[in-house]
């Protein structure tokens, strides 16, 4: 739990940084959509909200360079390239020895926490815009993994093949929430869709 939370801490101040970012590029957007006969939607907005202030604050913890005191720091190209896995299936291994001593948090943080984080990934795309499927949350999921693994290369952190099939994985979990959503409460998902402003559904994404 005390891991969790030590995320958690790490993540809230590049969230809250975040927020007069996502305001101004918001209020630009919704006068956009307004010239466009387009509105937005309560629910939308707080989707996206949702959304993009946490993957600010999974930026902060993937892809913006630490210290190993957790200070910020350049990237550390003249001390090396990070530790570096190719072996795929390795943490299943790692986390099968770290159980036997003891050591519940590294499966913990490097298995579930990999699958959990990429989950509002999958299920935040699928709400807020038209035209999901599952095949798309998949490819979204690995692609953003795999930038994240090419950004921390050359910083003093893992490189893991492990991380593209897991965060791959959770992306394709939060869908599946989207797809539970969709099957039992489909009346709710109109709400969290851009609008044209006789009050249809838009094809396409937000701009």
């Amino acid at each position: 739990m005390n891991a969790v939370l030590a995320y958690i801490r790490n993540m809230a101040p590049y969230m809250a940084y975040a927020v007069p970012v996502i305001w101004i590029v918001r209020l630009i957007a919704v006068r956009r959509l307004r010239k466009s006969h387009r509105s937005t939607t309560v629910c939308h907005e707080a989707g996206l909200w949702c959304f993009l202030l946490f993957m600010a604050g999974l930026a902060s913890i993937t892809v913006i360079p630490r210290s190993a005191d957790g200070g910020l720091t350049g990237f550390v190209g003249l001390k090396g390239f990070s530790r570096v896995n190719l072996i795929p299936f390795r943490i299943i291994v790692d986390s099968w020895i770290a159980l036997s001593d003891g050591n519940w948090i590294y499966p913990m943080i490097n298995i579930a926490g990999n699958i959990v984080m990429f989950m509002p990934a999958g299920f935040f795309a699928a709400l807020l815009w038209k035209g999901e499927s599952l095949k798309k949350a998949a490819f979204a999921g690995f692609f953003f993994s795999l930038t994240v693994e090419i950004c921390q290369l050359p910083q003093a952190r893992g490189t893991d093949i492990d991380d593209l099939w897991l965060n791959t994985l959770g992306a394709v979990l939060g869908y599946g929430v989207f797809w539970l959503m969709k099957r039992y409460r489909p009346l709710w998902i109109p709400g969290f869709r851009v609008r044209e402003a006789a009050g249809q559904q838009v094809e396409g994404e937000t701009k």
